[in-house]
């Protein structure tokens, strides 16, 4: 039984495509040139068509300058479709883009290139797995540059080849309990993952931070500090109302209870205020969504499920404050925010941030701009000053837009076009 063990686990160096690669798919030579613009550009990201969040706004953002970085090039999204009946072609996916976030392209240079997948619960054992993973990493060959823009380990076959880091998975080869077979296997994997890739994008020091620590092996000139791309949130002239916000994706990371809890403790906050809780609810997250519901009744929280891009725009605008708790209580840095894409459109809409000292909230937040708490008391502190206050309010206000600016598409494509320039020169 152990030799045929270990006949299976020698298999599976080739099975599962850990034999060593063709050189030639990635071989530097096969290169453009660097006075020519990039003929087709992707960008993998999962879930496209099903998913609604921080992770897809970037990526969405991110293909809107490169689209103005390399205005001849033909860009396309490369994601999962599990019925045909789910896209309805390029401008019908376009037009999906515009609503869900904002952003609006041209079918003729902007498409989707859909992957054959299986769901989660139709999915059956490693086979479909890996399948499924060969389809989305063979998708890739053929383009002259490629994005990964999600978490985990694939490697892709482009010309050039950039992996967006949200927050670093560990090697795999550090898994506990791992047997002398399974960490050669994973050994394998990871020296692919180090060796895959031209440049490594972490989107905050807090993630850099990480990233180095957990990968020493990847060179440090790959590495360069990018933050997300923050669409300037349209001024819809709206007053200010006495209304503390909170969006982001609806799952239980993100510690609703606790702030629903916090504002109904103060009965200044509670008498004065109104809590707004926006998000995208997916299916994966509906038992959170229907205890949160059960958790806020009474009318005095407001729920808005799936809003559209539209009614975040309007909530931004309505809201004095902004509260983000993700982390709280939390040791390891992969439940926390490693970014914070909603406090930063928050902000620029004139909402003040009253958010957890910890991720990359920290490092968004400055002094002057908003508020940085550890405790859920300090939480309502705060938010009890900025109520109590309307000079404070308004001052906050202004910082908030101004540090805003900082992290505006403008800037990201100008950020974006550096690091593709020194990628493409070596």
């Amino acid at each position: 039984m152990k030799i045929q063990g270990l006949s299976r686990t020698l298999a599976g160096f080739f099975i599962f495509g850990l034999a060593k690669p063709n050189l030639s798919l990635l071989s530097k030579c096969d290169t453009l040139d660097d006075t020519m613009q990039p003929g087709k550009i992707g960008l993998y990201i999962h879930e496209l068509l099903y998913n609604m969040g921080g992770t897809e706004a970037y990526t969405v953002r991110m293909a809107a300058a490169l689209a103005e970085i390399y205005p001849d090039s033909r860009i396309l999204f490369v994601s999962e479709c599990y019925s045909p009946s789910d896209y309805a072609g390029d401008a019908a996916f376009c037009a999906l883009l515009k609503e869900r976030y904002g952003v609006e392209f041209s079918a003729e240079r902007v498409g989707l290139k859909t992957v054959r997948a299986k769901t989660p619960e139709t999915a059956r054992g490693r086979l479909d797995a890996f399948l499924q993973r060969k389809r989305i990493q063979d998708a890739s060959r053929g383009f002259d540059l490629f994005f990964y823009c999600s978490r985990g380990y694939m490697t892709f076959h482009a010309r050039r080849n950039i992996a967006i880091i949200h927050f670093p998975m560990k090697p795999q080869n550090q898994a506990e309990g791992s047997s002398l077979p399974a960490r050669i296997v994973h050994g394998r994997r990871d020296s692919l993952f180090v060796s895959a890739y031209d440049a490594y994008l972490p989107n905050s020091t807090f993630t850099q931070g990480y990233l180095e620590q957990y990968w020493p092996q990847i060179s440090a000139g790959k590495i360069h500090l990018l933050y997300p791309p923050i669409a300037p949130v349209h001024d819809l002239g709206l007053p200010k109302e006495k209304l503390i916000l909170v969006c982001s994706r609806i799952d239980a990371s993100k510690k609703l209870e606790l702030l629903i809890d916090s504002y109904r403790s103060s009965p200044l906050l509670h008498d004065n205020y109104k809590l707004a809780i926006a998000g995208n609810n997916a299916s994966d997250t509906v038992d959170y969504w229907e205890k949160i519901c059960g958790y806020s009744k009474g009318g005095d929280v407001l729920l808005y499920p799936n809003a559209s891009w539209e009614k975040i725009v309007e909530l931004y605008n309505r809201a004095e404050i902004f509260w983000h708790c993700k982390g709280f209580g939390e040791d390891d840095p992969y439940m926390m925010e490693h970014f914070g894409m909603t406090t930063v459109e928050a902000m620029g809409a004139g909402c003040v941030p009253v958010v957890i000292n910890k991720g990359g909230q920290a490092e968004i937040v400055t002094e002057g701009a908003g508020f940085k708490w550890d405790t859920s008391r300090e939480l309502v502190e705060c938010t009890e000053e900025l109520a109590r206050s309307p000079e404070l309010l308004v001052r906050m206000s202004q910082a908030a837009r101004e540090r805003a600016a900082f992290f505006y598409t403008g800037a990201f494509r100008e950020r974006l076009r550096g690091i593709l320039e020194k990628v493409f020169s070596e």
